[in-house]
């Protein structure tokens, strides 16, 4: 005779229920499933690195002004960004686009003139043999005679040493835009509150009055000696050097330029900071001076410090 099924034997609740029925019918490969794991959203593997943007210029292939192409984030946010290469997309805008269905997609053939020498560079699998004629010889391995009298050793050679201090103040002078502009978060205060006066007649009733007192005591920005707005960490030499670089990189021989931060200085600075002439912590335009080593003289351009909307 068996013996009768104590209670605590007895599964309790439904998952119990399931193990115990799966478990009799030898079905383990259905209990498994029932009981896999699904990752949640915190572990789930990152999502894409790259943000739809509008381009502010013609941009070789990526496409033109206006078009809207993904960039890596931080390729957006170290260099094009403070070029004005491209803007950001409002959060509105990407909405109304994704309900239009309209892709972010990059041009790839924009802006080239010849897509087998393109391609052969970029060393794309088959483009030689399927460009042969239209590859110049220099890259398909060939060389005509014109080519190589070109090439011969009776023709000047190509300098690629540091140019002189006089040629790189000329070449900074001519890239290097008037006026360098960053945004930089505000440091915002809450004021303190004022005691109660009674005698004192307070903003009245209604919309009007609670909208003044919302004014007043509404968070400020905080200034500094001279009223600035003070903004948090700084803009140092540093940022001004890669904004710099990032413009005379436009051209093959301002590349060359050699620049370090140290050759780099803020000028006609207020009296509080005059000690600081390597960064400064507040909104308002400056007055930085350049001078390559080697130099005698500097190129001098404006620095905007702008206070960042959130």
């Amino acid at each position: 005779m068996a013996l009768p099924l104590r209670p605590r034997s007895i599964p309790q609740c439904s998952a119990c229920i399931r193990s115990y029925t799966f478990g009799a019918l030898g079905e383990p490969a259905t209990h498994s499933a029932l009981n896999q794991q699904v990752r949640g959203k915190k572990k789930l593997a990152n999502g894409s690195n790259t943000v739809p943007v509008r381009l502010l210029k013609d941009v070789k292939t990526f496409g033109r002004k206006g078009a809207i192409v993904p960039i890596s984030i931080g390729q957006m946010r170290n260099n094009w960004f403070p070029r004005r290469v491209a803007e950001y997309i409002a959060v509105p805008e990407l909405k109304t686009l994704k309900l239009k269905n309209i892709a972010a997609e990059r041009d790839f053939d924009y802006g080239v003139t010849n897509l087998a020498q393109e391609a052969a560079k970029m060393g794309v699998p088959g483009a030689i043999g399927k460009y042969q004629a239209d590859i110049p010889t220099d890259i398909r391995g060939g060389m005509s005679g014109d080519e190589k009298v070109d090439a011969s050793m009776f023709q000047k050679k190509v300098e690629t040493g540091r140019l002189s201090p006089e040629r790189s103040l000329e070449l900074l002078d001519i890239f290097v835009p008037k006026t360098v502009e960053f945004w930089r978060q505000p440091i915002i205060e809450a004021p303190e509150p004022e005691p109660k006066k009674p005698s004192m007649r307070g903003f009245g009733k209604g919309a009007g009055a609670e909208l003044l007192a919302a004014r007043a005591g509404a968070p400020q920005p905080k200034k500094t000696a001279n009223g600035n707005v003070a903004i948090y960490g700084s803009v140092s030499t540093v940022d001004i050097l890669n904004a710099v670089k990032a413009a005379m990189a436009e051209n093959d021989e301002s590349a060359r330029v050699v620049l370090h931060a140290e050759e780099i200085k803020f000028v006609d600075l207020p009296a509080d900071v005059q000690n600081e002439t390597d960064k400064v912590k507040s909104v308002g335009e400056f007055t930085v001076q350049i001078a390559p080593k080697g130099s005698e003289d500097a190129i001098t351009r404006v620095v905007k410090v702008h206070a960042q909307q959130s």
